[in-house]
């Protein structure tokens, strides 16, 4: 059974997911703008292993901060929930904006962290965020005329990858109306660190995931230059893998935990 809980930390309550099972901790990390729902799936997939999936502070349930928190503050945040569990040592996955933080994570930490499990990872140069940054518009901050309702609704179904799956894009759709503020600040954060510096320092081994139709897709042959020694696959599920392609990624999980 996943259970939900709270911690405090120094930025307020954050509110995580977990599951009891065996051996070294798999902590999940997700992406902008969703919350630790999106790992039950694939957590269902992995019924032996202890798992937290963590709302990160200003999605979910976790609560706001104020400001404009950096990838580092973020990922401080989870350690200090780490911490607060007793957790000295961890596989860490994270997905888009959660692999982001937890690179920063691995090259704070890299003691702690057993393995690094990355999906869609942003390996943009400088140049390339700022050109996309400038694409970047969607906007889903409240409109009087609702509007912004719609505008949540396509990016859950037509940007995120939920499709025709009306419970999916319903969940994706109420996460990021929720955090329509926070990812702002998020995808500020995510504009000023540097991944692929990250990548290059990170000494964890690796496993990194990307679906072809996934908007960080065009990055992952940086990451066979960060990381020659890193496993790289392509799966399915667009910018939802863990929803879309669960299984899948259990697999992939379970046979590089075993190479470890």
């Amino acid at each position: 059974m996943i259970k939900k809980a709270y911690t405090e930390i120094s930025m307020g309550q954050c509110h995580y997911r977990y599951k009891a099972g065996e051996g070294i901790p798999v902590v999940f990390l997700h992406q902008t703008p969703s919350s630790s729902l999106m790992y039950e799936e694939l957590i269902s997939y992995l019924p032996q292993y202890t798992s937290i999936a963590i709302d990160t502070p200003g999605f979910g349930m976790s609560d706001d901060i104020s400001g404009a928190p950096s990838i580092e503050d973020y990922g401080n945040y989870v350690l200090e929930v780490l911490g607060n569990l007793g957790i000295k040592e961890f596989h860490l996955m994270g997905h888009h904006s959660g692999a982001s933080i937890a690179l920063h994570i691995e090259n704070q930490c890299s003691e702690m962290v057993t393995s690094l499990t990355l999906i869609g990872v942003f390996l943009a140069t400088t140049d390339e965020k700022e050109l996309m940054k400038k694409q970047t518009s969607l906007d889903w901050s409240p409109k009087e005329d609702g509007s912004h309702l719609i505008n949540a609704w396509n990016l859950a179904g037509h940007i995120l990858g939920a499709g025709e799956d009306l419970k999916l894009r319903q969940r994706e759709t109420l996460d990021a109306i929720r955090s329509e503020a926070s990812a702002k600040q998020m995808h500020h954060a995510i504009w000023n660190f540097n991944e692929v510096e990250a990548l290059r320092k990170t000494k964890a081994p690796s496993l990194i995931l990307c679906s072809e139709d996934d908007v960080m897709y065009p990055f992952l042959n940086k990451a066979i230059d960060c990381r020659p020694d890193a496993i790289v696959e392509t799966i399915l599920g667009k910018n939802l893998e863990p929803d879309l392609d669960a299984k899948n990624i259990a697999v992939h999980l379970m046979e590089f935990f075993k190479k470890i």
